[in-house]
């Protein structure tokens, strides 16, 4: 049971009259404030020790870990760089290829302007048509670039 402070003083007190007051405060100081049983020993902190030993070579393991996640992650951000580089140069000849294409079909209406109104609907349709099917074919490339792994 841990003496709480006034029994601590009455000790010392005791103390101190079977002795003198330098002697008493020296096995005052001696005593602990705590219970015994709450003091730290070799052993516990041994154990202590192996623990934090545990937990620092799980610290290292998860340093190693994520250090490969980074240079991964770096690897891969080159890749997708580079694939995005070589991307967007395809779409830039594509989008040339399309404004060519959007000039010339300019023209044809203009021209399909001048047969009258039902062979500029005609002129319409076909623009629609190849719009959606120049669409259609940009999505499937951008689709077989991403099922090839080209581009993730």
């Amino acid at each position: 049971m841990p003496a709480d402070e006034s029994a601590r003083l009455r000790i010392r007190q005791y103390l101190i009259e079977l002795m003198d007051e330098q002697a008493a405060d020296a096995i005052m100081e001696s005593m602990p404030p705590i219970p015994w049983t709450e003091l730290a020993t070799k052993e516990d902190f041994t154990q202590l020790d192996r623990q934090l030993n545990r937990v620092d070579g799980r610290i290292d393991t998860l340093t190693l870990r994520l250090d490969q996640t980074s240079s991964d992650l770096q690897e891969l951000t080159r890749t997708v760089a580079a694939q995005g580089a070589s991307l967007g140069a395809r779409m830039d000849n594509v989008s040339a290829r399309m404004d060519s294409i959007g000039t010339q079909m300019d023209d044809l209406g203009v021209q399909m302007g001048q047969l009258g109104r039902a062979v500029t609907l005609g002129a319409a349709t076909v623009t629609v048509t190849l719009t959606v099917f120049i669409i259609g074919t940009i999505a499937s490339l951008i689709a077989s670039l991403i099922a090839s792994g080209a581009i993730g």
